[in-house]
């Protein structure tokens, strides 16, 4: 499994993922044009209510992502469309029934949700972005088919291009004629309405869309299908509450503008999630053929190739992150330079979660409970820290207690380990690490001279966190 023709169809298509992370990057300057516009307040609203249905949204996939890449990639290594065609369609029904579920129990619950906050401002942020979540993993299920069809170009030219290009260009039009959170809501609903209408041109490149959606509209229920995503479901939904919890927790008790920096700074540190993301597509594809041969060895050493590519990828936007926050959130605005702290703790906490890549395997060999348990585990430790952190130190305690969770999280990789026999650890991952290291030495010693003073001054009142731990200068 792990000979070179194979290492260089990885290489390749990783890639392309990587071209697509890289193209996302402009999605930033959609926040920051957001940020500006709106402030800090209502940044804040947008990104809280952004942060429910987010959270909501693992509901509407109900694991389908998963049982399309299973379902798909073993279609593909018989040669069988038909057969991979008909998984995608139920696939898309699951999604669009549990999705106008979803969708109506927020509409439902939006006031009570604002009161909660105290923020009457979340009610139309909220029924306004029900929509997105539905068009979004929609369009996720023509793409992660193609995907498991080892074709990845079509995601890098629809979520890759297109989506933050449209989310761009929609949110520039609609908060010119109106600087309201609602219409930056409305510009971002239409814009995955689009991604998902390209996202079904692109599918029909590789698979028929046609008997798809006859599949999807009239086609009996796999009943096999859906239970293969109830576990993934729980799983992903305990995930979702621990990246949201700490923002749910922080507009609680501190205002909006403390939420929207927050809220920047969660940001910059997603995109190691996304690195982790450029090698999910060739793991999704690779891993269930190897588990049903029983290639256990030539699986690990393909795992093991994966982590270093990631390494590669992640370290040097962590050392960016933790080294040089000050920069980075000033792009949105002077009000958000006080989550420095924050966003230097979350970016070691993501590193570490994102060299998480064995762990995948305990999904695509069926034993998701095993992830949901450690993570019902680390939920609890977080919700125990929250409300004794937030209070006392505002956004510091809170991207503290995420990292707490992010990193007793990884008991998941023991876990992968012990079960399936596999990990990702290997010579080659720890020269990445130590060259990462003195990245870091050697940039913070050049950046410390160039930094304002008032930068340093601005951080350090930011956070009741010891002086050391406020500033990157």
């Amino acid at each position: 499994m792990a000979d070179a023709g194979d290492a260089g169809d990885e290489a390749r298509g990783v890639g392309v993922n990587l071209l697509t992370l890289l193209a996302q990057a402009s999605l930033p300057a959609f926040h920051v044009q957001l940020a500006r516009r709106l402030g800090a307040g209502g940044y804040g609203l947008y990104t809280w209510s952004t942060a429910v249905v987010d959270s909501l949204s693992v509901i509407t996939v109900f694991g389908m992502d998963l049982a399309v890449s299973r379902g798909v990639s073993l279609a593909r290594d018989k040669g069988d469309k038909a057969e991979a065609a008909r998984v995608t369609g139920v696939a898309l029904r699951v999604v669009a029934v549990s999705g106008l579920l979803v969708s109506a129990a927020v509409i439902a619950a939006a006031p009570a949700l604002a009161a909660w906050q105290h923020k009457p401002g979340l009610v139309t942020p909220l029924r306004t972005l029900v929509a997105v979540p539905v068009a979004y993993h929609l369009a996720s299920m023509f793409i992660v088919a193609t995907q498991a069809m080892r074709v990845m170009k079509w995601d890098f030219w629809v979520r890759g291009l297109f989506q933050p290009i449209s989310l761009l260009v929609l949110t520039t039009a609609l908060l010119t004629l109106n600087h309201t959170v609602a219409s930056a809501c409305q510009a971002v609903a239409l814009g995955m309405m689009g991604t998902a209408v390209l996202a079904a041109f692109a599918y029909n490149r590789e698979l028929p869309l046609k008997p798809t959606l006859e599949v999807a509209a009239r086609g009996p229920v796999d009943w096999k299908v859906v239970r293969t995503g109830l576990p993934v479901v729980i799983t992903n939904l305990v995930w979702a509450l621990q990246g949201r919890l700490d923002a749910f927790l922080l507009g609680r008790w501190r205002p909006s503008e403390d939420v929207g920096a927050y809220s920047a700074a969660v940001l910059y540190v997603i995109a190691l999630s996304q690195v982790r993301g450029t090698v999910y597509p060739i793991v999704c594809a690779t891993v269930p053929p190897a588990l049903a041969r029983g290639d256990i060895a030539g699986l690990n050493t393909f795992l093991q190739r994966q982590t270093r590519w990631v390494a590669t990828m992640a370290m040097p936007l962590a050392v960016l992150f933790a080294g040089f926050g000050d920069g980075l959130l000033a792009l949105f605005g002077p009000a958000f330079v006080r989550a420095v702290p924050a966003l230097a703790i979350l970016s070691c906490a993501h590193l570490v979660a994102a060299l998480a890549v064995p762990a995948y395997t305990l999904f695509l060999s069926g034993r998701a409970l095993y992830s949901a348990a450690s993570g019902v585990l680390c939920l609890a430790v977080q919700a125990a820290l929250l409300p004794v952190l937030v209070p006392r130190f505002g956004l510091t305690g809170a991207a503290a207690a995420s990292a707490s969770r992010l990193v007793a999280s990884q008991v998941i990789v023991a876990i992968t380990w012990r079960v399936v026999g596999v990990h990702g650890l290997s010579v080659g991952l720890g020269k990445v690490a130590v060259a990462a290291g003195a990245g870091l030495l050697v940039g913070r010693a050049l950046f410390r001279p160039a930094c304002p003073s008032g930068s340093r001054r601005a951080s350090s009142s930011a956070s009741r966190w010891p002086r050391s731990c406020t500033s990157s200068c």
